[in-house]
């Protein structure tokens, strides 16, 4: 695990490119203000959002060498050349060989098995990587993200109870769910390749 190399590869789906983005990039992923688009205080609308949080981010033009010091992947994902997603790790335990997986994806790619299709290149590069479980977390009213990572056969995980508040002060809980490398191969049907003979 300590030999990884913490560069974001490019990686490639039948309809996909996964790579390093620019700025105006992410500007285009995060136009509108996701909170709005979860469901949060039963708030479901397409709310632009105050870009200066993604102009700090790439002021100095560093932005992907401090990710890499954090030990983490960011992928912007490309239809043709248009940049519809965004999945990145956080929280990596290399002691125990555990990444923790976000995603965002435009609404006017939504519906469509981009995300998926996405997320499905990206967990296997991971497992190939040495890590031996993905997690990702979602607010409990993030009922599109729930459903996907159900699709993808991930496995609860834990509560994190009154983890966050919403803008009306409601208190929200969120739910880690993970997903093991050997269900992983096994759910896919894939051989693990392993050096030297038996």
């Amino acid at each position: 695990m300590y030999g990884i190399n913490y560069e974001t590869v490019t990686l490639k789906t039948n309809r996909l490119v996964l790579k390093k983005g620019q700025k105006d990039d992410f500007l285009k992923v995060y136009e509108y203000d996701f909170s709005k688009l979860k469901n949060i205080d039963n708030e479901n609308e397409l709310k632009k959002q105050d870009s200066s949080k993604i102009e700090k981010l790439f002021k100095g033009g560093n932005y992907y060498k401090k990710a890499k010091k954090a030990h983490m992947f960011d992928w912007i994902v490309y239809l043709e050349d248009n940049a519809i997603a965004n999945i990145l790790t956080s929280e990596c335990n290399e002691k125990e060989k555990m990444v923790e997986l976000e995603f965002n994806m435009h609404p006017n790619y939504w519906n469509k098995g981009y995300m998926l299709e996405s997320l499905v290149s990206v967990i296997e590069y991971l497992f190939s990587l040495g890590y031996d479980n993905v997690t990702c977390t979602y607010l409990e009213c993030n009922v599109r993200a729930k459903k996907l990572l159900g699709k993808l056969g991930f496995k609860p995980y834990m509560i994190i109870e009154d983890s966050i508040k919403s803008p009306k002060e409601n208190m929200l809980d969120e739910y880690k769910v993970i997903m093991n490398k050997d269900d992983w191969f096994s759910k896919t049907g894939k051989l693990i390749k392993v050096n030297g003979s038996l």
